[in-house]
């Protein structure tokens, strides 16, 4: 096992990671505003030191902060007229939320992280309804390496014009034939999470599939669907109770990003825009066998957890 970085290393990872920036106040950091690395679960809660459960801020955020949650000093911060940053939040405690679910284990810090996303959520939910064109936010986001295979969430993504960068790259064929290997007739498929590391997802599907077979570069690798594919937790549940849209199947439909809509339906944007983040796209269709809408990109830009959807109107040319 490698040794766990220093103090130091750990604050220039974060950093690389959120940019210069305090978490709590927004002041840049320098000579003046010195940073540090902080627990957001904290250690007394059972947060573990995980580089996932660290984030930036300066000394005096760091020291005020006390035994108050993340969400109560967030709060604090923003009633002073700071520029805290929620979806910074929301993305760090998504992070760990994911990491822990790996790892397994930290039962004490669970139900605190728990409770601490409920509470941003229905905090991000109020201040949707407050906003004329926003209709909801990003709960997470999967990229999808391989074609057929497993995602990875991940707290941010680059959309670039074909769809998410490093999503749909690959595609699994027959080594000696070439032919591809598909889920339809390979579900064994499905039990491989891509890890973007072709040579070593190459390994792993020749021992999982028992035969030969390699990774070919996808030249259009949104050939089948569109750019982006967006699904809704709400339309999850419903299918989950038996509300399945015609033709549509109840299984996961392997989108690209999960939306928390509180009153909408994503099925009804069709031909309208929407706005996350950076980047814009327009819903073209909804697919044929599964949840959710299919949407062409736009404008490319960053997206992350936590971003707040818009929804324009009527379709601008652009």
């Amino acid at each position: 096992m490698s040794a766990r970085p220093d103090r130091a290393a750990r604050l220039r990872l974060v950093l690389d990671r959120d940019g210069p920036t305090c978490i709590w106040c927004g002041r840049e950091f320098s000579a003046l505003v010195q940073p540090s690395t902080e627990h957001v679960v904290p250690r007394v809660k059972g947060g573990p030191s995980w580089l996932a459960n660290e984030v930036a801020a300066c000394r005096r955020c760091n020291a005020e902060r006390g035994h108050r949650t993340p969400v109560e000093w967030l709060e604090e911060c923003l009633g002073r007229g700071w520029p805290a940053d929620p979806a910074r939040l929301v993305r760090a405690l998504e992070a760990l939320e994911a990491a822990i679910a790996t790892s397994g284990g930290q039962r004490r810090a669970r139900p605190y992280l728990d409770a601490q996303l409920r509470r941003l959520r229905r905090s991000a939910a109020r201040s949707v309804g407050a906003v004329s064109d926003a209709v909801g936010s990003v709960a997470s986001i999967s990229v999808y390496p391989v074609k057929s295979l497993a995602g990875r969430a991940v707290p941010r993504a680059e959309v670039e014009p074909a769809g998410l960068r490093g999503d749909r790259a690959h595609a699994v064929v027959d080594a000696g034939t070439g032919e591809p290997v598909t889920v339809k007739t390979t579900p064994e498929l499905r039990q491989v999470v891509a890890t973007g590391d072709a040579e070593a997802d190459t390994i792993t599907l020749a021992e999982v599939l028992g035969r030969p077979v390699r990774l070919a570069a996808s030249e259009s690798p949104q050939v089948d669907a569109a750019a982006v594919h967006l699904v809704s937790r709400q339309a999850i549940d419903r299918a989950a109770a038996g509300d399945v849209p015609e033709g549509c199947s109840a299984d996961d439909p392997r989108a690209n990003v999960l939306l928390d809509l509180p009153d909408g339906d994503e099925r009804t944007w069709v031909g309208r825009v929407v706005r996350i983040g950076d980047a814009e796209l327009r819903v073209t269709r909804t697919p044929k066998h599964c949840l959710g809408v299919y949407a062409e990109v736009r404008r490319p830009g960053a997206i992350a957890v936590g971003d707040v959807v818009h929804l324009q109107p009527d379709d601008v040319p652009g």
